[in-house]
């Protein structure tokens, strides 16, 4: 992570460069906004020049070396680059210690993921869960994806995280309230999301790809549900139409994106499960984003809302 204080002089630090915008001040002179980040930190930059050069060369997703000093900006560490320097064909290495990335590894993910897969004992859903989990394209692409774009889970293993989090919480449901059943609940939470793995590219760009802007997660979801169901001889419709249900609803409402609303007690409970974990993590990295220097963040616009900083106690 990189922590920055007033006054603190950069010198070569790579970076990647999330937003850059040309734009101009007050005195009529033209400037770039930028928004660039070290790990999880996210931080506002300017260069106080206008060189068409720079618009041409730096680009949303790229990594560049930046010098320059932080300034404290009304309460929060603003960036003034001197120097920018696309790097041009990064080493995996350097793209891996610059992107944010999920505390937990993908052995521990995977080894945690197919614990909870052995939990299901319905034969037909262990064989679908187990046929798309070990399938190579989906099993490189779930444990690298992140879970958004930008405000839950947004990092090389969010995916992966989120889902085991919704699956989870989904499994402490079903002990609460045992009327929930297990199997059809936890496969759905474990597929819930399955569909981002197409939805968003690779990182350091982890942005909407063109079918995951038109289609969406959910609805590609349904077609990767499909598809491995369509292999499986025998699989019970009762069943698929359980899971496809949980899929479609578990943004929990229309104007959330979901094309139908939950109407089982199962696709409830992942909806339930899924928005718990989304807003949790979304505060935690709002809170580690932030480049105030008081107690609070600021204003979340997602939310509506400044966010009172964790303290130990």
């Amino acid at each position: 992570m990189l922590s920055l204080y007033p006054n603190e002089k950069i010198e070569n630090q790579p970076v990647v460069v999330r937003k850059i915008d040309k734009k101009v001040g007050q005195n009529d002179k033209g400037y770039y906004h930028l928004q660039i980040s070290y790990g999880i930190k996210s931080y506002d930059a300017k260069i106080w020049n206008d060189s068409p050069e720079i618009g041409d060369k730096i680009n949303p997703g790229c990594l560049a070396y930046i010098t320059g000093v932080a300034k404290d900006f009304k309460g929060t560490i603003q960036i003034h680059i001197n120097k920018i320097e696309k790097i041009e064909n990064p080493s995996q290495d350097l793209i891996n210690k610059v992107i944010p990335s999920c505390y937990l590894n993908s052995d521990e993910m995977e080894k945690s993921l197919f614990e909870i897969i052995n939990t299901i004992n319905n034969i037909h859903i262990k064989q679908l869960l187990n046929n798309i989990f070990t399938n190579d394209t989906i099993k490189n692409a779930f444990f690298k994806k992140a879970a958004g774009a930008e405000i839950h889970h947004a990092y090389v293993g969010g995916l992966a995280q989120h889902t085991l989090e919704v699956a989870r919480i989904v499994i402490n449901f079903t002990q609460v309230f045992p009327y929930v059943n297990y199997d059809i609940a936890v496969a759905s939470a474990l597929l819930h999301d399955i569909g981002k793995i197409a939805e968003l590219s690779d990182f350091p760009e982890n942005k909407y790809t063109t079918r995951g802007k038109l289609i969406g997660h959910i609805n590609i979801g349904v077609e990767i549900l499909n598809s491995f169901i369509s292999k499986i001889p025998d699989f019970p419709n009762q069943i698929k139409y359980e899971i496809e249900h949980c899929i479609l609803s578990h943004h929990g409402t229309l104007e959330m994106g979901s094309p139908v609303l939950p109407m089982t007690i199962e696709a409830i409970a992942v909806h339930n499960a899924d928005k718990s974990s989304a807003e949790i993590n979304a505060f935690h990295l709002a809170i580690e984003r932030d480049t105030g220097t008081d107690a609070w963040t600021d204003y979340n616009p997602t939310y509506k809302r400044a966010i009172k900083k964790s303290i130990n106690i």
